[in-house]
């Protein structure tokens, strides 16, 4: 795993070994999974968490979570704290489109003062699988099939070469600790119907639909 990620970053050129990153860690596996992937490949990372104060304690505990994280790997970690619901109440967007924006917002600015030269997500090939049915069931034009991008200005997604199973695996056999979000679970999300519904549906009519929408 550690070897694929970094040939992936090198093929690529997503950002060099002399490079600082920014890293978007929510304390999930996938972000967790990043971070030792980052460590062990000896690039230069700090960390960057936002609490969104949606899901009282259980985001409390995220962000205390995340910060021993960032502790234990000798590294700085930023955090910022949102009353999303408010904003999205005053705005009349979606609490899940306010809360992109302000995430991504909060990472640019940490970005530009500290000396960040890039953003880093956990984005994996799972989730752009899934993107991809968000985008057709929105009735986007051929421009939004193709999903999440691999760059998009600061931002770069290092493991869009790993499947949500590599992943899961990967934290098992290393015994990497990370927080479930429950909310992953529910099914009045279009992602999460897309990810527990629709996929699994594709994959009985073909074993391969991962690696064949990959």
């Amino acid at each position: 795993m550690i070897r694929r990620f970094v040939t992936f970053v090198e093929e690529n050129d997503l950002f060099s070994a002399t490079d600082r990153v920014l890293l978007a860690i929510s304390g999930g596996i996938d972000s967790m999974v990043m971070a030792e992937l980052f460590y062990r490949a000896g690039y230069r990372f700090a960390f960057a968490h936002c609490n969104f104060h949606l899901r009282g304690e259980d985001a409390d505990a995220d962000q205390r979570f995340v910060e021993d994280a960032a502790r234990r790997y000798g590294t700085e970690c930023f955090v910022k704290g949102f009353d999303t619901l408010q904003i999205a109440t005053e705005t009349g967007q979606s609490v899940q489109m306010v809360a992109r924006q302000l995430r991504y917002q909060f990472f640019e600015e940490v970005a530009v003062e500290r000396g960040f030269s890039h953003i880093a997500t956990a984005h994996h090939l799972d989730d752009q699988t899934e993107t991809f049915f968000i985008n057709l069931m929105r009735g986007c034009g051929i421009a939004g099939l193709h999903g999440i991008s691999l760059r998009q200005g600061k931002v770069v997604r290092p493991l869009m070469f790993a499947f949500r199973r590599d992943i899961e695996e990967f934290a098992r056999t290393q015994g990497i600790p990370f927080r479930e979000d429950r909310s992953n679970q529910e099914l009045k999300y279009a992602r999460n119907i897309i990810r527990h519904k629709v996929i699994p549906e594709f994959e009985g009519m073909n074993p391969s639909f991962r690696e064949a929408m990959a």
